[in-house]
């Protein structure tokens, strides 16, 4: 069985440099070397990211035609989840934390703009619960209130809630024995995944968190340009 470690921010493309992204993904799923369908196991460590780039990755592991089995190696959170759901297996170590919430998107523009962000939100939740559904006994009202409330998981909670297969007994390959024994705080894991958020994607605005700022009244720039800049904003989850 073939290892691979995803640690980082899940992306599309690569900004910062220690992006987890679908091409990235593709390239170590099929190295020119490796054997075609050979079985892989993933060591996963990841506060998450776009939630576009989490989808294609979850297709791609899907696709893959070997077994996939993911070990949470620290935290699954947000995205990181979503491609977790691909999995034939999944299991997280002990200390390991699971957490699963609404999506969030950055968006300005007229009450048209903002209601179209509105439906992207909307419909990228339930394209998760989709995922979310196909592992868990949960039902969809379930998994939306779980979601809604920002739910952090320990190992033994993401087995009882159906989202994991197995919480490991002993460390496998490519887990260390001090990772394996590390215990992830849940409030430190709390801070360290918004100030990672914040640091990764300084234009995107919490609502949660943040106070809006006033906008300007008027236009600065064409309406093309402005339309050219929503067209890029990604949403994130």
């Amino acid at each position: 069985m073939r290892e691979i470690h995803l640690n980082g921010y899940i992306d599309d493309e690569i900004w910062y440099g220690d992006e987890i992204t679908p091409a990235s993904l593709h390239d170590e799923l099929y190295p020119q070397d490796a054997q075609p369908g050979e079985d892989v196991r993933i060591i996963l460590n990841s506060y998450g990211g776009s939630c576009n780039a989490a989808t294609q990755m979850y297709d791609e592991l899907k696709a893959y035609p070997g077994n996939v089995h993911i070990i949470v190696s620290g935290t699954a959170a947000s995205a990181a989840t979503v491609l977790a759901m691909a999995a034939n297996r999944l299991e997280m170590t002990p200390g390991s934390l699971f957490m699963c919430h609404d999506p969030v998107m950055g968006a300005y523009g007229n009450e048209a703009d903002l209601e179209q962000a509105m439906g992207i939100l909307r419909a990228c939740k339930n394209s998760i619960i989709n995922m979310y559904c196909q592992r868990t006994w949960h039902s969809r009202d379930d998994v939306a209130a779980m979601m809604r409330a920002t739910t952090w998981m320990d190992a033994n909670a993401a087995l009882q809630e159906g989202f994991i297969d197995a919480v490991m007994t002993e460390p496998a390959a490519g887990v260390t024995n001090a990772a394996f024994e590390h215990r992830v705080d849940p409030e430190d894991a709390k801070a360290k995944y918004q100030s990672w958020v914040d640091s990764h994607k300084p234009m995107r605005r919490s609502v949660r968190n943040e106070a809006p700022q006033a906008v300007p009244t008027e236009l600065r720039t064409s309406a093309s340009d402005l339309q050219g800049r929503l067209d890029r904003l990604k949403y994130t989850y």
